[in-house]
């Protein structure tokens, strides 16, 4: 064999093998590209499989759900590729989207909550404020009401008692014998004691002294407080010449009788109420002291609370048997810039109460003028002439009779009286 034929020979073998290899590679990419399509073809359905679960049960639950469902497991043929890391971000989004959405609506419905109750919350404090605001109208009216009646019946009162102790003034100096002059007397004390409730109730109805007083020494001040009380012989009183000014001689004179008043009361009968004067820098204290039942601390509170104005009650307030001489003097010192007080024990084991004047209500001797002795219609009377030369007090202690009625005009009530009296009462010495 020729070397053209061997040539020939191993060119026909070497493109058998070529064709050979060409065809085994050509199958064997034939086969990857059918498995490749395979898996396209798997994941495409698991594609198309995962997004219908997404859309028809992922979706509907995480909106259900307020984004708080777990995110769906990817089928196998999805994970760790491209499509399934996708679907991932697509439900964790959709998921943190509902919860954005859910803290939107529920923000959005907190604020309305609060807006409600923050205007239920006005709307309640403006009807309280508006009931309250009723309220108080309405007992403003009857305060109102209630001084207006009060000081009417008091006016009233008040004229027929200072016209009838006019009369009895008359009286006494038409008729100077023992008999009348001392029937004649006893009516003008009742009288004047009248005149003293009266005129009292006007006060805490909002009304005022309405007589006309001079320049008046306080000697004279005393006097006249003791022709509005009873058993006025008791009365123990220093002298002092200096003069209160005209316009507070009637509250002065009205204040003291009502202290006079209870600390007479409130003492043994044969005992001595004893009236002094404490001289200072800024003014003048009328100081009436008695041997009768002490007030308590509580009661001594209670009747400074009054007296200071710390406790003040309006005239429908009162109790069913009401303590006004607290009140009336409480009343009269604001008004007319004096104080009140009291203390217990006194020196004489008893309570004293204290009348203090400041300078500018004083004056000196020399402005002084006697008292009228006129009463004009629904002013305090002054004590006649007969009257205070029966004022000063008897050498020794006098027995006198205890008056009938246990509580006296405008009575402050210490607590209980003197065991004498053999009569109870509550609340305070003073009111």
């Amino acid at each position: 064999m020729n070397s053209l034929a061997i040539a020939t020979l191993v060119l026909l073998v070497l493109t058998a093998g070529f064709a050979g290899g060409a065809a085994w590679v050509t199958r064997r990419r034939l086969l990857a590209a059918r498995q490749q399509a395979h898996l396209l073809t798997c994941e495409q359905g698991a594609i198309e499989q995962a997004l219908d679960r997404l859309v028809q049960e992922v979706l509907p639950q995480i909106h259900k759900s307020g984004g708080r469902a777990a995110p769906p497991a990817l089928a196998p043929e999805l994970t760790g590729t491209v499509v399934g890391g996708r679907l991932e971000l697509v439900a964790k989004a959709t998921a943190g989207l509902a919860q954005a959405i859910v803290r939107d609506v529920q923000y959005a419905a907190h604020q309305e909550i609060e807006q409600v109750k923050t205007r239920g919350a006005q709307e309640l404090r403006r009807a309280h404020t508006d009931a309250q605001a009723e309220i108080a109208r309405g007992q403003a009216n009857a305060v109102r009401s209630t001084e207006a009646a009060v000081r009417s019946v008091s006016s009233a009162l008040v004229g027929m008692a200072a016209r009838t102790s006019r009369r009895v003034s008359e009286g006494v100096r038409a008729h100077q014998d023992d008999a009348a002059f001392e029937t004649l007397t006893g009516i003008d004390r009742t009288v004047r004691q009248t005149l003293l409730v009266a005129q009292g109730w006007s006060v805490l109805a909002g009304g005022k002294l309405t007589r006309h007083w001079n320049t008046t020494t306080l000697t004279d001040v005393v006097r006249a407080a003791m022709g509005y009380v009873e058993d006025y012989q008791r009365v123990a009183p220093q002298e002092l010449p200096l003069a209160v000014k005209t316009r507070v001689v009637g509250p002065v004179v009205h204040t003291l009788a009502l202290l006079l008043d209870d600390a007479l009361r409130f003492s043994p009968p044969q005992s001595r109420v004893h009236v002094s004067f404490e001289q200072g820098h800024h003014g003048v204290t009328v100081i009436v002291d008695d041997s009768g039942l002490q007030m308590t601390p509580e009661q001594l509170d209670e009747a400074r609370d009054v007296l200071t104005g710390q406790r003040s009650d309006d005239i429908t307030q009162l109790e069913a048997l009401p303590k006004t001489g607290f009140r009336v003097a409480a009343a009269l010192a604001r008004a007319y810039g004096f104080r009140v007080d009291v203390q217990a024990p006194n020196a004489l084991l008893g309570t004293r109460a204290l009348l203090t004047l400041p300078q500018d209500l004083l004056t000196i001797v020399a402005e002084a003028a006697p008292a009228a002795h006129s009463v004009p219609h629904g002013a305090l009377a002054p004590v006649p002439e007969s009257r205070l030369a029966l004022a000063p007090p008897v050498p020794g202690p006098q027995p006198v009779p205890v008056p009938a009625h246990p509580h006296g005009p405008g009575s402050c009530a210490r607590g209980q009286r003197h065991p004498a009296v053999h009569s109870a009462r509550a609340g305070w010495r003073r009111s």
